[in-house]
């Protein structure tokens, strides 16, 4: 079907999520990438977990830290944490590995030799909130790209972040060592839209190189459409049975039918088989 699967969070459908544990069993179903999540720690450090608050995905009721927000935590104080499976009730084949990963930095994602040749998608989370708290995470990601070499490594990275100002300043401050998808929901478009108009379109197309959007935007309407006309790539999000309308196999089908160029899986090796049988 030509759609490019991406390991959400990893493979978050079988390991806790945004683990280097969880990436690696992504590539190693198959997928085209694996995208992850970008936070800050109070001193600066830029460590891989998708919520300010760590008490959905770690252990951190476990210790005595005075907080549960990752900026209130030194990188010395995250790292004595460990990954947890946000849905345990649902997901209990990852639920077994609780407290056995840690939590990594983007330093050592990007370092990582197994992602040499891959293709890696960093989600920039809280970019606002973390500029109004001096924690601007864009010179701190710019600082680490710079370090990884990710071209002579063969690594080809996109960057996507909700916020529209953040993705510009990222694209404008870290240049063109990545590419740049503007996330979307319907209750998340910028101010003084309802949907994705012509006029906003538009603004995308002149500003970055792709849009991510949640699934229902790609199921009513044109969108695909309109985006592809304006040399935008487009994906979709988050790919899962466990929130599948109907049986999981012609769902997978249903999305990847959009005509979108890549969609985010929590559970990639099922949606690689609707769209590579017999790979």
């Amino acid at each position: 079907m030509g759609v490019a699967v991406f390991g959400h969070r990893g493979a978050c459908g079988y390991l806790p999520e945004n683990t280097m544990e969880s990436f690696e069993l992504a590539f190693e179903l198959g997928c085209d990438a694996i995208e992850f999540d970008v936070v800050m720690t109070k001193d600066g450090v830029p460590v891989i977990r998708h919520d300010r608050d760590l008490s959905h995905t770690t252990d951190i009721v476990l210790h005595s830290f005075l907080s549960k927000s990752v900026d209130e935590l030194n990188a010395e104080d995250v790292a004595k944490l460990r990954a947890t499976e946000r849905y345990p009730d649902g997901r209990k084949e990852s639920a077994v590995h609780n407290g056995r990963y840690h939590i990594p930095t983007l330093k050592e994602l990007l370092g990582h030799p197994g992602f040499d040749g891959k293709h890696l998608i960093l989600e920039i989370k809280y970019g606002k909130q973390f500029q109004e708290a001096g924690l601007d995470p864009i010179p701190a990601v710019k600082e680490v790209i710079e370090q990884s070499k990710l071209a002579a490594r063969g690594i080809k990275l996109s960057i996507e972040c909700f916020e529209f100002g953040i993705l510009r300043e990222a694209k404008q401050q870290i240049g063109d060592v990545a590419d740049y998808v503007f996330l979307s929901a319907p209750d998340m478009l910028p101010e003084g839209f309802t949907q994705f108009e012509d006029e906003l379109l538009d603004e995308v197309a002149e500003t970055f190189e792709g849009l991510s959007v949640q699934i229902p935007m790609v199921l009513q309407g044109d969108l695909v459409t309109r985006a592809k006309d304006r040399g935008l790539t487009i994906f979709t999000y988050t790919a899962r049975t466990e929130t599948s309308e109907g049986d999981w196999r012609d769902w997978f089908e249903r999305l990847a039918n959009t005509g979108v160029d890549g969609i985010f899986c929590d559970q990639p090796d099922l949606m690689i088989e609707v769209v590579r049988p017999g790979a």
